[in-house]
């Protein structure tokens, strides 16, 4: 890049000993690369600049040299040099390449299976995030604290402008609800600096396993628990030699619990349904197509998608234009096509619905062992009706059942004992 900017040059090295040219250029040290033997005489590459060095070199070692070729941005300008509308272009190009630059045109939304991108996204234009804003104005610890705040299971967010991108990486909580986390909230204010979380059990459940790496566990294996009862509590107590109770530690419990339980299963599937049959291979039908340039909110368009079919869908495929990896511009292209089809409704047979509540459930199950459950026993069956069929049953689990809910925050004891004492003294007076 540099040798292009600065211009080289292929040269010829005739004469009776174009070795010792060689070495006078080496003696003064001007640069050659590519050197190769070429019919007696030497190929090389040098620097447009050490060209002008090399005149008194030929004549003192009885060479001559011939330029073959010319490289580089200065050959470029000159050959060029009076296409002023040409550069004048290449100017604004690049201009507009850098304001662009400055704006945020793409937001990447990564890590969410809850919450769909259209959901964040919409939330994120209701906080004035949105494409085409400004990327200094764009402040991604906010973005982070105003999602979290927003949305209960989210309990990670990172937020970064790469180039004119946006990326937003979130994690989920599958087993921290709304009212948990508002708890929590509170616990930690009314704890006044101290926090603390307890394991609550989020099913009703028996306990299988339990390994406890920080807090107070309160059950054991064998267990039979409600769902919200605090199976590893954050709160430590401190005794003295007595055996009383001085004090309290509060800390966040850490367990891995494995209970088991068992969770229902319903899905249902009416008999019947809409067929559409898409007419593409018909050779009197001919289908209508628009292509379309959208570049903010101008859209230029080609075509006609105006149509006399009965029945058609529109389908469309679009691309946005990205430079690089994360240069992305708000320029989009695609095609929209009209296509007719044919809507008739058909009704599924009973061994039809049979396969599909099957498909469904096995995908059900999947899902289940992403989350790291384990179905033990299965009770679901399918019974077919008239105009629909069902799967209903109950689904026997193992898997983590404890869930972080906000520790009880107690006074000190020997302030409350003080308290007491106070009050015992103020009654007899």
């Amino acid at each position: 890049m540099i040798r292009y900017i600065k211009g080289y040059l292929l040269i010829r090295v005739e004469g009776y000993s174009p070795e010792r040219f060689l070495n006078a250029c080496s003696h003064r040290g001007i640069a050659l690369w590519g050197l190769r033997s070429a019919g007696g005489a030497y190929e090389m590459y040098m620097a447009l600049k050490d060209f002008r060095r090399i005149k008194a070199l030929a004549r003192k070692t009885g060479t001559k040299v011939r330029v073959k070729r010319r490289y580089g941005l200065p050959f470029f300008l000159h050959r060029y040099r009076k296409r002023k509308l040409f550069f004048a272009g290449a100017f604004l190009a690049a201009a507009l390449v850098y304001v662009l630059s400055l704006f945020i045109w793409e937001i990447d939304i990564r890590g969410n299976s809850r919450r769909t991108d259209e959901a964040l996204l919409a939330f994120l234009r209701a906080e004035d995030i949105h494409c085409g804003m400004t990327a200094g104005s764009v402040d991604c610890e906010e973005i982070a604290r105003d999602l979290r705040a927003a949305y209960s299971d989210i309990v990670w967010v990172s937020a970064s402008v790469q180039g004119t991108k946006l990326v937003i990486q979130v994690k989920e909580n599958n087993h921290l609800s709304a009212k948990t986390q508002g708890n929590l909230q509170d616990a930690g204010e009314a704890g006044q600096g101290e926090e603390g979380t307890d394991l609550a059990a989020q099913e009703d459940c028996t306990i299988l396993s339990i390994v406890t790496r920080k807090g107070t566990p309160l059950v054991h294996e064998g267990d039979q628990v409600k769902k919200g009862d605090i199976l590893v509590s954050g709160r430590v107590d401190l005794k003295d030699d007595a055996g009383e109770v001085t004090g309290y530690r509060y800390c966040q419990a850490q367990a891995d619990i494995t209970g088991e339980y068992q969770m229902p299963y319903e899905d249902t599937v009416a008999r019947e349904y809409k067929e559409r049959t898409y007419e593409y291979d018909k050779g009197n039908i001919r289908m209508q197509e628009e292509y379309f340039l959208q570049a903010g909110s101008w859209t230029f368009t080609l075509g006609w998608l105006k149509n006399s079919y009965r029945e058609y869908e529109y389908h469309v495929e679009e691309r946005q234009l990205i430079l690089g990896e994360n240069f992305s511009l708000p320029v989009f292209i695609g095609k929209r096509t009209a296509v007719p089809c044919q809507v008739a409704s058909e009704s599924y047979t009973d061994s039809q619905l049979q396969q599909i509540l099957s498909r469904r459930f096995e995908r059900a199950c999947r899902e289940l062992k992403k989350k790291g459950l384990e179905i033990t026993e299965n009770d679901v069956k399918i019974y077919t009706e008239q105009n629909a069929a069902c799967a209903r049953g109950t689904l026997t689990v193992r898997g983590p059942v404890a869930g972080e809910v906000p520790t009880r925050i107690l006074p000190d004891p020997q302030v409350a004992d003080q308290t007491e004492r106070e009050d015992q003294t103020n009654g007899n007076e």
